[in-house]
C-alpha cells in the first residue's frame, strides 16, 4: 500500500467548502444501552480553523514543489527493506533524485526549504 499524494496537475487550490450541519440519525430513545455517549452535535460541521489553516499551507508546499518539478514520495514501512518509513523526493516522472529522513519531509511540509 503507498502513500503517494496524488499528483498536482492544477495550479489552482480551492479551500474546503464550509458544509451544512447533520441532521441527527438516531435520538437518545432509539439507541442500544450499550451505545457510546455521543451525539452528533458533539460533531462539528467543519475541521477547526486550525486544521484548515494547516491544510492550506500543506497544499502551497505541495504547488511550490511541484512548481519546481518536485513531489514527495512517502513509503510505509510495510514495503521498505529496512522496515522503516521512506520519503523520497522525486520528480514529476516518478524517478527519485533522493531520500530525506522523514523529520526533514516535515520541516518542508511546514515551509522548510528543499535543499
Amino acid at each position: 500500500m503507498g502513500l503517494d499524494v496524488a499528483r498536482i496537475d492544477s495550479t489552482i487550490f480551492e479551500t474546503a467548502r464550509e458544509r451544512a450541519p447533520r441532521a441527527a440519525r438516531t435520538t437518545a430513545a432509539d439507541a442500544p444501552a450499550d451505545a457510546a455517549d455521543v451525539s452528533s452535535s458533539d460533531i462539528p460541521a467543519s475541521p477547526p480553523p486550525a486544521v484548515l489553516d494547516a491544510i492550506e499551507a500543506a497544499g502551497r508546499v505541495a504547488h511550490d514543489l511541484h512548481a519546481q518539478g518536485r513531489e514527495l514520495r512517502f513509503v510505509p514501512a510495510s514495503e521498505s527493506r529496512d522496515g522503516r518509513m521512506r520519503v523520497e523526493v522525486t520528480d514529476l516522472d516518478g524517478n527519485i533524485l533522493r531520500t530525506i529522513p522523514p523529520s526533514q519531509a516535515l520541516d518542508v511540509a511546514t515551509g522548510g526549504q528543499l535543499d
